[in-house]
């Protein structure tokens, strides 16, 4: 009997090691997260808010520098069980020697995560511990289901706060000057990120 499994849906299955999924093809929408193959379709909201963000950070960091913006299909190798591929994850250029042309060899100093329609709590539950003992300095976990921000800062205690927005600025700690409105992530239709990035560079 053949199971009908209808979208939106994460699905998981298991993988021998790190290396066999290496040795998937580049395009493979599997990501290796706590020694598991997990796979989350995307939806249209899910994409248009990854292009939004994408053309914010990277166009602010084209025009003031300090590192890069890299998303969705590559990897962040953490340990030999963890190589999640964040929606969106920044190197500062402090940490570029990181960057090798399969994966990141070590944790981000940014990352973004959109949840998913298929399990909107997926993320916060099983990324966002690995990601924090990992020591990553800045998380945001964006949430449509919610129409919220969580947001997670290491400060220099090693300790992390955590905010929720769902409007008003969000103002980066890695990226000094970078910011967004949150409100502009939760509209009906996304502003125009142009217009956007006009304002976040002013």
């Amino acid at each position: 009997m053949q199971l009908e499994v209808e979208p939106p849906f994460v699905l998981v299955k298991p993988v021998d090691d790190e290396d066999a999924y290496y040795a998937l093809d580049e395009d493979s929408p599997w990501q290796l997260l706590d020694g598991r193959l997990v796979m989350s379709p995307a939806s249209h909201r899910h994409e248009e808010l990854f292009r939004f963000l994408l053309m914010l950070f990277g166009g602010w960091l084209d025009e003031r520098g300090g590192g890069v913006v890299l998303g969705s299909r590559y990897p962040m190798r953490l340990d030999p069980r963890w190589s999640p591929e964040p929606d969106l994850l920044v190197v500062t250029d402090e940490h570029r020697h990181r960057i090798t042309s399969q994966r990141l060899e070590g944790p981000a100093d940014l990352v973004v995560e959109i949840a998913s329609d298929g399990d909107p709590e997926f993320d916060e539950r099983e990324r966002l511990p690995r990601y924090r003992a990992a020591g990553i300095p800045e998380i945001w976990l964006v949430s449509p289901q919610t129409r919220s921000v969580r947001l997670d800062l290491l400060d220099t205690g090693g300790a992390y706060r955590t905010d929720r927005r769902g409007d008003g600025p969000i103002f980066s700690a890695v990226l000094p000057g970078f910011w967004i409105d949150a409100g502009w992530l939760f509209q009906e239709s996304l502003p125009s990120a142009l217009a956007c990035l006009r304002r976040v560079l002013a």
